[in-house]
């Protein structure tokens, strides 16, 4: 039985068609410049740039929506000014506290 199984697969595997569709397959997989390990790493990549463009379109609608927001109340944008880009009125003082690197914890 096995002596039949292994001749059968010594006949199969002289048939040229066989051979010539191994070799393409091991050429195709892992010998020619887009082989398997090139379309697993470029379809990683793709999955990473998908949820970069996710996080993106969040970021672009949560902004949208922080823009309406500040153009529709002025007492809202004046916040907005003062603490991100620390304006003042003309009649106040500014104190801008800042923690320097000697002050942070270590980890």
């Amino acid at each position: 039985m096995k002596n039949d199984f292994r001749g059968g697969l010594i006949g199969v595997l002289k048939n040229r068609f066989v051979l010539t569709g191994i070799f393409g397959l091991v050429w195709v997989s892992f010998v020619s410049e887009i082989d398997l390990i090139y379309l697993i790493k470029s379809q990683q990549e793709l999955n990473e740039l998908k949820t970069q463009v996710n996080h993106y379109d969040l970021k672009i609608s949560e902004t949208g929506e922080q823009l309406r927001a500040l153009s529709s109340e002025p007492a809202l944008l004046e916040r907005f000014a003062r603490e991100q880009y620390f304006m003042k009125r003309d009649n106040e003082d500014l104190f801008r506290i800042v923690a320097s690197v000697a002050d942070q914890p270590v980890k």
